[in-house]
């Protein structure tokens, strides 16, 4: 859900605005959107990109090996960010410098091994090696002979052959010369190891000096963010009553008001806390879920945040997910290693950062658990066949005989589930948005697939039926929005109409979207199978050396199956709830996330 946030109107004479800026900064509560135009202005970009810079370098810092013997930089700032820059660079050049090498070593790559002291000796005693290189077809063989042509490296189309004559001789061959770098094979392979170790050089440099300069650079990042962040808020006022009062707009959520507002009536302004009105203010969202439905707000916040006025959908999504994830892995032995894995890390406790995406993570196993048990499949054996007396107590529980056509049908029956309970919450969300009147057209949508559905279900095409199509139509067709003018029916007539035409394009397609659910669930299982069927037919029959090989096919494809459906269980899901869950239930998005104006804390 959504915390309710209350509206700061300020008025500030202009020669204290500053002052006052900073200590509303140390309170730490306030939201003051920033305008537009300031966050295009020329200060601003600069002040963003001298934190690319920061973060850029303070990224190359933190992959550094630190150093036994850590050294003081004797840099701060810009200064000691400069210097990393033109250590970075160093680096950089030395590695093209590297590469370039290594392009014109690949020349006596087709030659072999390349013994310049022999060369030098055969050209001692008066005679000359020469070097030729000849599409295959039009080698002559007779060079051999009339030349002293030896026959080196065929390849890509080429013959790669030399001469040995005596000084001075030139054979009269119809082939290319080939043409070698400056620098002899030996003498780039020298400079290519010098060239390393001038990297490894620069590179100890940044060992020996990234804990001092990652809390300097930390530290100037946070001084940077601190500036940017109040002359946002600064340029945010407007001006009146002749520039001499700056006219400020904050909010603050309404649980935590109380002290800023008293806070406030210490101050030497003008003031005024007000609830938000509808179509007018545009509030911060600060999310309130509990602790399950928290995990979840990150996958949300890569779709949109939601306005103030919409409903919060996280909470009523997250189940799903976990229920959708869990189909696509559709591996009770997955699950189980999740499971195991996330909550080993979390009982570690060393990894305090990860512990929301360790949870997440742990749900997203029991989900996986649990919708494994249902399809029967334990690291691609099928249960259903296995007779164990803890396996058959489960049985009840899993798809029976042909049991993939039910989950072909299971997850058509889910997707039919979620998007009705999407348009119920459809209603609410227009309820509450722009009153009762612009939500009936959508409850007659859910008296038909619902309530007609479930009467068809029931007891077929009977008085039930016919009761909720026709009140399903006259809310459809008729009262779908308000009759106030004599042509009104007819305009309602057609906006129903328009409506029908959307939702029979859609809401089919919406439906069977959720048959990935079943065809991902489906791969995972048959490709798990398959794994355990190489590892039984390739493993040989030689003791020792057959369960060693078996054991590596069963842990490569089984740890390849688990990445590739792990990703596919991430991404379908999401799309799923973006698409089709979202779409039903009337999400629009276009929020901004409650970020209070306050000093930068350091992070340890």
């Amino acid at each position: 859900m959504i915390s309710p946030m209350t509206k700061l109107s300020m008025l500030i004479y202009h020669r204290d605005y500053q002052h006052f800026l900073e200590k509303l900064r140390e309170q730490g509560v306030v939201h003051v959107h920033a305008r537009k135009k300031t966050l295009q202005d020329e200060n601003m970009k600069a002040k963003i990109a001298e934190m690319k810079r920061i973060s850029s370098i303070i990224k190359v810092l933190e992959k550094a090996q630190k150093s036994d013997n850590p050294i003081l930089s004797g840099l701060k700032d810009d200064a000691l960010l400069n210097a990393l820059e033109d250590k970075m660079r160093d680096i950089e050049n030395l590695q093209q410098r590297i590469a370039t090498l290594q392009k014109e070593g690949l020349a006596y790559h087709p030659w072999g091994e390349f013994p310049d002291s022999t060369l030098k000796k055969i050209k001692s005693n008066n005679w000359d090696v020469r070097f030729f290189t000849v599409p295959t077809q039009k080698y002559d063989n007779k060079w051999e002979e009339e030349f002293n042509a030896f026959l080196i490296n065929e390849a890509s189309g080429l013959r790669y052959f030399t001469t040995i004559l005596p000084q001075g001789e030139e054979p009269q061959i119809n082939a290319d010369k080939y043409q070698f770098p400056a620098l002899s094979k030996s003498e780039i392979e020298e400079n290519i190891t010098a060239l390393r170790n001038e990297i490894r050089k620069e590179q100890q440099y940044f060992s020996d000096v990234a804990e001092d300069a990652l809390k300097h650079l930390n530290s100037y990042k946070n001084t940077i963010k601190e500036d940017s962040d109040f002359y946002k808020v600064s340029e945010a006022a407007e001006l009146c009553a002749d520039d001499k009062l700056m006219a400020l707009e904050g909010w603050v959520p309404s649980d935590i008001e109380t002290p800023i507002i008293e806070w406030l009536d210490k101050q030497d302004i003008y003031f005024e806390a007000t609830k938000p009105e509808i179509n007018k203010d545009n509030p911060p969202i600060k999310f309130k879920n509990n602790k399950f439905a928290r995990l979840f707000e990150f996958i949300g916040d890569m779709y949109s945040v939601p306005t103030y006025w919409e409903l919060d959908l996280t909470p009523f999504f997250a189940p799903f997910y976990v229920m959708f994830f869990g189909f696509c892995m559709g591996d009770l032995g997955y699950g189980l290693l999740m499971v195991l894995v996330t909550l080993a890390l979390i009982l570690t406790k060393k990894l305090p950062k990860m512990r929301p995406i360790l949870w997440l993570g742990f749900y997203l196993g029991l989900g996986t658990v649990i919708m494994g048990t249902i399809s029967g499949t334990f690291f691609g054996i099928p249960l259903l066949d296995v007779d164990i007396p803890l396996v058959n107590n489960l049985k009840g529980f899993m798809f029976k005989e042909n049991g993939w056509y039910s989950a072909f049908y299971f997850s058509l029956i889910i997707g039919v589930v979620q998007i009705i309970f999407g348009m119920c919450l459809k209603v609410v969300n227009m309820t509450k948005m722009y009153g009762f009147q612009s939500a009936i057209s959508t409850i007659g949508w859910i008296v038909l697939l619902l309530g007609g559905g479930l009467s068809y279900l029931i007891a077929g095409i009977g008085t039930a039926f016919y009761v909720c199509a026709i009140v399903a139509g006259l809310l459809i067709f008729i009262f779908n929005s308000p009759i106030r003018k004599i042509f009104s029916p007819f305009v309602n007539i057609g906006s129903g109409l328009w409506d029908t035409y959307n939702m029979a394009t859609g809401l089919l397609g919406d439906v069977l979207s959720y048959i990935r659910l079943f065809a991902l669930g489906l791969s995972g299982s048959i490709l798990g199978f398959v794994f355990n069927d190489l590892a039984m037919r390739l493993s040989g029959d030689i003791p020792v050396v057959s369960q060693l090989v078996m054991i590596i096919i069963l842990l490569l494809g089984h740890t390849m199956n688990i990445a590739l459906s792990g990703l596919s269980a991430f991404v379908h899901p999401m799309r799923l709830t973006f698409v089709e869950f979202y779409k039903n239930a009337g999400f629009n998005g276009g929020g901004k996330k409650y970020e209070p104006f306050k000093k930068v804390v350091e992070e340890n």
